[in-house]
């Protein structure tokens, strides 16, 4: 019998559980000897048209999973006060907050969540995202949500 990196094609097999796998889900490795069977990971994008005005964006969760990230682009300084994103489920429970720091604020800006409670979603659902509104000088703020599907 060959080594295992000599097999050809009829020597070959499917990963590990892929017989009780469901349809659509990929094999995600642990990095300790193992894996499990999950949806791919995905990613959502949005846009707050103004965070130095409140309001909120909605942003449609079509697969269940764990939000594991939240990262914000600024489009501009920002002025007066530091403006507050909170992130929400569907239930309106916050996965945290982030601070958009007035103080040296610039185009291209970069601030980061990796919430750790409330962070699960559910098929066909929603994830909320609001500006507290309290900065000046009008300024797009983009929204990339990073979701481990499950």
């Amino acid at each position: 019998m060959p080594l295992h990196s000599a097999l050809t094609d009829p020597e070959l097999h499917e990963p590990k559980g892929v017989a009780a796998a469901t349809s659509g889900k990929v094999y995600l490795s642990d990095g300790v000897g193992s894996g499990s069977w999950v949806r791919p990971p995905y990613t959502l994008t949005g846009r707050l048209p103004d965070v130095s005005t409140a309001s909120s964006i909605y942003l449609a969760i079509p697969y269940a999973g764990t939000v594991t990230k939240v990262v914000t682009v600024l489009a501009g300084a920002i002025t007066t006060s530091n403006a507050t994103i909170t992130v929400r489920n569907a239930a309106g429970s916050s996965m945290g907050t982030i601070t958009i720091t007035q103080s040296g604020s610039a185009a291209g800006d970069i601030d980061v969540l990796e919430p750790v409670a409330n962070n699960t979603v559910t098929n066909d659902s929603r994830i909320q995202i609001e500006t507290d509104g309290v900065s000046d000088t009008a300024r797009e703020l983009f929204i990339t949500v990073y979701i481990q599907g499950s």
